[in-house]
């Protein structure tokens, strides 16, 4: 965890370093200059919050092509993923 709070970044696993950003009201990875996975019901099979601790969550997402990546979201982006996943 970062002094200056969550990283909104994929710190493990699969599109490791890509950044979790906010698109049109959508929650996305930003995997390269205009490479963007949407994170929704269609391209997520599960997902699970690992751990929270002041202001930083930790959640691990398996995408329906098998791949795996742990993210690491503040409170802003990890309510808006999991209001896009439910």
């Amino acid at each position: 965890m970062s002094i200056f709070g969550a990283k909104n970044k994929v710190t493990a696993g699969d599109y490791k370093d890509a950044s979790v950003t906010m698109v049109n009201g959508q929650v996305t990875l930003a995997i390269s200059l205009g490479n963007m996975i949407i994170l929704n019901k269609k391209m997520v099979a599960s997902h699970k919050v690992e751990s929270e601790t002041k202001g930083t969550h930790t959640v691990s997402v398996t995408f329906t092509d098998g791949k795996k990546s742990l993210l690491e979201l503040d409170d802003k982006m990890c309510k808006a993923l999991l209001e896009q996943l439910f």
